[in-house]
């Protein structure tokens, strides 16, 4: 079964940020994850959920995504990034594979 791991980020320093995003892809990358989505245009249809920047990574499994998300690597940017951005992420579990 896929894990998934989303990112409702909204980024108020583009320079820090830039320096930021190709580490988080290496340590994504580092745990065997790829990106479905990031950035991009989004249009909400129902509710009051209003994303700035929507990110959307894959991984093998559930456990491969939570690993990302509570791994070193991912850990070792949180102060890069709460000087660019704040954002909600969570792991989500996909469907079986058929």
């Amino acid at each position: 079964m896929k894990g998934y791991f989303l990112i409702d980020a909204k980024i108020f320093d583009r320079e820090v940020f830039a320096e930021l995003a190709p580490k988080i892809a290496e340590a994504m990358e580092a745990h065997g994850g790829r990106f479905l989505a990031r950035g991009g245009a989004i249009e909400v249809t129902a509710g009051n959920w209003r994303p700035d920047r929507l990110v959307i990574m894959e991984f093998e499994s559930f456990e491969a995504a939570r690993g990302f998300a509570h791994s070193q690597e991912h850990h070792a940017l949180d102060s890069q990034r709460a000087l660019c951005m704040t954002s909600n992420t969570l792991v989500l579990e996909g469907f079986p594979d058929a």
